[in-house]
């Protein structure tokens, strides 16, 4: 893909860019002390890359969030691949919407009066034009991973590999960068999420050890110590079970122990009028007397000088035998009856005897002071007992979390390991070794030095990235701006070295790099012009750079041609301007 055209509906200087090497000059054309900055060399980029579907927010973008750009339409036309052209339109008050345009040809001119083939929203868009490109290399990821080296602002100069706009962690450009260079990214994703994922894992069992406040080496004391409080907490529930009667409810009890009352009453009433039958049976049989003696009575009559007939003596006889029947029956009954009532009488002792010590335990319970309290004082030990095994419980469960968590660090590891291994292997096989070659044949030409990209793994076994001058000392010793410059440089010759490998696949055939030339020596910069030149004519390269007309070389200033000027600026007035306005 190639720049073919970048204009607008308002305040702004349209730009056709040639197919080959295009220059953006600016020139000081005012007497003011002014430097040229300002005028939109170095801006373009973000028109470019706001056309492109980067992401905007008014809020926090410095340039297009201006209230100048109010209404603003930008245009973009760009070459594909395939030899089609297609036309984007973005404007800044309706950003999330995109419009696209797909031509067999070029345009005539700047129109804004298009018949759009499809209006999309922001992520659509983008996907749209992932498809419109067609890349053919690193498919995975999509065309905004890889615009950003070819889109290079000053303050992405500061290193070759990782941009300025590269602010996310390793594995947001680490895995992209070892794609670019021929190898297999996802090692270096994987590994690096695996390190993420035990980062996270760590910092969980931090929180554990200091939430639960444990240390895993004494599991064991601890399982020893839940064993030693379940045993009290059973101990102590023992003397509980002693003092059931509080759980329940004391006014139960006393209400228990006025019925025992009522029925000892008449249990004792019933004993005592049992006792009193008792007594007066055997009373009543200790006073009968069967045994009646004749000779007694016989004895009788004589002392008291009386005859005693054989007729009433007779009578006596028979009466006393009816007498003696009815005796014999009387004592019959009266002996059962003592026998029942003895048996009661016992049977009833032996049921008072078992009230009486019912009454006496519930009568102790409720008439000792100190029982409620030390009911209460049990209740408290096992409260906290049971509080106490919770906790243990708690920490037991905390070290066991905590000791699968440290097992599946320990597996992670592992795989990390694995990972590093495959990294060091990947390593070996240098896939990088014709973008090297590239990139040390530019560096030759333009400074007559060799420079080097190498990769290497780190301690910690991560892929190091780097890109020097192998004798830089002859190179960097005179100032640390010089040393800035040479920097810039080495990305230029990343940059171009990736270009021209991916040559011949369907990716980026351009690159914008803004503010190269400044502090280079003249024949530093005639060498990199024409070096650049040859490249685009040879790879078939788009070659955008943003200069200001005094780094010009003076010995060749028609280095750069007037056809190779696609923009002219001046600080002259505003209309010298790329956005015809100042800021």
């Amino acid at each position: 893909m190639k720049i073919s055209k970048i204009y607008s509906n308002k305040n702004f200087k349209n730009i056709e860019f040639n197919d080959k090497f295009n220059a953006i000059v600016a020139s000081k054309q005012s007497n003011e002390k002014k430097d040229t900055h300002g005028l939109g060399k170095s801006t373009l980029i973000r028109v470019i890359d706001f056309l492109l579907i980067s992401s905007y927010n008014k809020n926090t973008d410095k340039l297009l969030g201006n209230d100048l750009f109010i209404g603003q339409e930008f245009y973009g036309e760009f070459k594909l691949n395939n030899g089609k052209h297609l036309l984007i339109k973005r404007a800044i008050n309706s950003a999330t919407k995109v419009f696209f345009k797909l031509n067999d040809s070029k345009l005539d001119g700047f129109k804004l009066d298009i018949d759009w083939d499809e209006e999309l929203t922001f992520k659509k868009a983008r996907a749209k034009l992932n498809e419109y490109l067609v890349f053919n290399t690193l498919q995975n990821w999509d065309y905004r991973k890889s615009i950003t080296y070819f889109l290079r602002s000053q303050q992405d100069f500061l290193d070759v590999f990782k941009l300025n706009k590269f602010k996310g962690k390793h594995k947001d450009w680490k895995p992209f960068v070892f794609d670019l260079l021929g190898f297999n990214g996802k090692l270096i994703l994987e590994k690096l999420e695996i390190e993420e994922e035990i980062s996270n894992l760590k910092e969980k069992t931090k929180t554990l050890r200091l939430e639960a406040q444990i240390d895993t080496s004494e599991k064991d004391r601890l399982e020893g110590l839940l064993e030693i409080k379940k045993s009290e907490l059973s101990e102590i529930k023992k003397q509980i079970d002693k003092f059931n009667f509080f759980k329940e409810d004391i006014l139960t009890n006393k209400q228990l122990v006025e019925e025992i009352d009522i029925k000892l009453q008449a249990f004792n009433t019933d004993r005592y009028r049992i006792s009193y039958e008792i007594n007066k049976i055997e009373s009543s049989l200790s006073e009968i007397n069967d045994d009646i003696d004749k000779k007694e009575i016989n004895s009788l009559f004589k002392e008291v000088n009386l005859y005693y007939p054989e007729q009433l003596k007779k009578k006596y006889e028979d009466l006393i035998n009816f007498q003696k029947s009815l005796t014999t029956e009387r004592k019959g009954y009266l002996t059962e009856t003592l026998s029942l009532l003895k048996l009661d009488y016992n049977k009833l002792n032996k049921s008072i005897k078992e009230i009486e010590s019912q009454k006496s335990d519930l009568l102790s319970l409720l008439t000792e002071k100190d029982s409620y309290f030390k009911f209460k004082e049990y209740q408290k030990k096992t409260i906290g007992i049971e509080v106490e095994i919770e906790r243990i419980k708690d920490k037991l469960k905390a070290i066991d979390s905590t000791l699968i968590l440290e097992n599946d660090i320990k597996d992670k590891r592992e795989i990390i390991n694995d990972k590093i291994a495959e990294l060091k292997k990947s390593l070996t096989e240098r896939k990088h070794s014709n973008i090297n070659k590239v990139f040390n044949s530019i560096i030759k030409e333009i400074l007559d030095t060799n420079a080097l990209i190498s990769l290497k793994l780190n301690n910690q076994g991560n892929v190091e990235f780097n890109a020097d001058y192998q004798n830089k000392t002859d190179l960097l010793k005179t100032s640390e701006s010089q040393g800035t410059t040479y920097k810039k440089l080495l990305c230029v010759a990343f940059d171009l070295s990736l270009l021209v490998n991916y040559s011949d696949k369907s990716f980026y055939k351009f690159v914008y790099h803004d503010g190269v030339l400044e502090g280079l020596d003249d024949r530093i910069k005639i060498r990199y012009i024409n070096l650049i030149k040859e490249f685009c004519e040879e790879y078939d390269l788009q070659y955008i750079v943003t200069l200001i007309d005094s780094d010009l070389p003076k010995d060749m200033p028609v280095l750069i041609e007037d056809n190779d000027i696609c923009l002219r600026l001046n600080d002259k007035d505003n209309s010298g301007k790329l956005f015809l306005n100042s800021f």
